[in-house]
């Protein structure tokens, strides 16, 4: 809770600070606040709805649009079974509902000219439902087609991709990644790569064995359009694993990446107990090389929220830069942006920017709030209230949001 509280008290700062640019902007980022609180307010009274799990027909039927589709890195994603699915247009769209949104994770998979048919059909069964949508980790790929449909984006972060054909230990540029991997050689682990089909019933209880570990560590798993979360998507043969044991052979260190239409996309990177530092780095250099080695064209290593302001700062001035920075430092802990961006710089990617896609100005306070609930940064509605205090409660939330209206309407336009 105290975190939640830091978050909202640096929003509040921010738009105290923006008055100093403009009155349009500053009752855009005050009904922004004000929608936002009175959210959350709303979301801690509200009932969740949950959709039954997806069968294994229709999952068989994602993954079959997956590998014939799934060029985009976040794709092998949406086979998750919480996610519930629509399939138009010989393609299929993943989401998740949440209070009166539907969260989709990603673009819809399929034909690249049947991606926006695809939306718009999900859009349209949202509006039905009385639900809004929202789209988080959208490629740039349609983000022009979205538009054409009224719908906004805005960029959330960005994508570390490398192209393992170019990746190379030579060179003064890579000295850190070479020190690292000789670190972990010279302490005598032992770095492994192998694909899904390779791993016998013995190996695979060991890779459970640091899953179940790690998890207890860290007690819960973030993660929604670009993870697979608390579902493990089998041993599915071309997936690749990379393994790190300790010099008396004891498996410390998972790393997984999915095989999708022949790229890998990076899931889960999981140590356990006493490690070297170094020892991701030296996992991912090994993952490059057996890439490279069979011909695959690109591998996604992370996406990084908010990383285009990490890299690149801010260069609108000097009140925008303030609030850029407010903003890291309110963030950064919270959300390992920084330490994301820098880990991922190492290995000289591709940055590729990746969206939010949303349907007005104001919806994007609640598009934002979804997002946070989907990848599990905030709780879903869960608090429990006797039935009269629920009601007298909401009441004073639909009251403050009411009071506001008219700022929301002006900050909409």
């Amino acid at each position: 809770m105290a975190s939640k509280i830091r978050i909202l008290v640096g929003i509040a700062a921010i738009v105290v600070a923006a008055a100093t640019v403009s009155r349009p902007l500053i009752e855009l980022l005050l009904a922004c606040l004000v929608v936002g609180v009175g959210l959350v307010g709303r979301e801690l009274l509200s009932p969740h709805r949950e959709l039954p799990p997806a069968s294994a027909e229709t999952l068989r039927a994602v993954h079959a649009v997956v590998e014939r589709w799934g060029e985009d890195s976040l794709a092998p994603f949406i086979t998750r079974p919480d996610k519930a699915f629509r399939f138009t247009a010989g393609g299929v769209a993943a989401y998740r509902v949440i209070g009166d949104t539907a969260v989709v994770s990603g673009d819809p998979v399929g034909p690249d000219a049947a991606v926006p048919e695809i939306l718009a059909d999900l859009r349209e069964a949202a509006r039905a439902g009385g639900m809004k949508l929202v789209v988080y980790g959208s490629s740039p790929r349609h983000i022009a087609a979205y538009r054409k449909l009224g719908l906004r984006a805005l960029c959330t972060g960005e994508e570390a991709v490398v192209d393992p054909r170019r990746f190379s230990l030579e060179g003064r540029a890579v000295r850190k990644l070479r020190q690292s991997v000789a670190r972990v050689q010279r302490r005598g682990w032992d770095v492994t790569a192998l694909t899904g089909d390779a791993i016998d019933p013995a190996l695979a209880a060991e890779i459970a064995a640091v899953e179940a570990a790690w998890r207890a560590e860290h007690g819960r798993v973030l993660g929604f359009a670009m993870a697979m979360g608390n579902f493990d998507p089998g041993l599915r043969p071309a997936d690749l694993y990379l393994l790190g044991r300790t010099p008396e052979g004891e498996l410390r260190a998972v790393m997984r990446f999915l095989s999708h239409c022949g790229k890998l996309s990076l899931d889960t990177m999981r140590r356990v107990g006493e490690t070297p530092n170094g020892l991701n780095e030296a996992l991912v250099c090994r993952a490059l090389e057996v890439a490279r080695e069979r011909g695959v064209e690109e591998v996604s290593l992370n996406y990084a929220g908010l990383g285009h302001l990490v890299r690149r700062g801010c260069r609108d001035g000097r009140v925008a830069r303030a609030l850029n920075g407010l903003l890291m430092r309110i963030l950064g802990h919270r959300f390992q942006m920084e330490r994301l961006v820098r880990f991922c710089e190492k290995f000289s990617p591709e940055w590729r920017p990746r969206y939010l896609v949303y349907e007005s100005r104001l919806a994007l306070p609640r598009s934002i709030l979804r997002v946070l609930q989907a990848e599990g940064y905030l709780p879903h509605p869960m608090l429990s209230f006797p039935p009269a205090a629920r009601g007298a409660l909401r009441a004073r939330v639909d009251g403050l949001l009411s009071a506001f209206r008219p700022l929301q309407w002006r900050a909409g336009r």
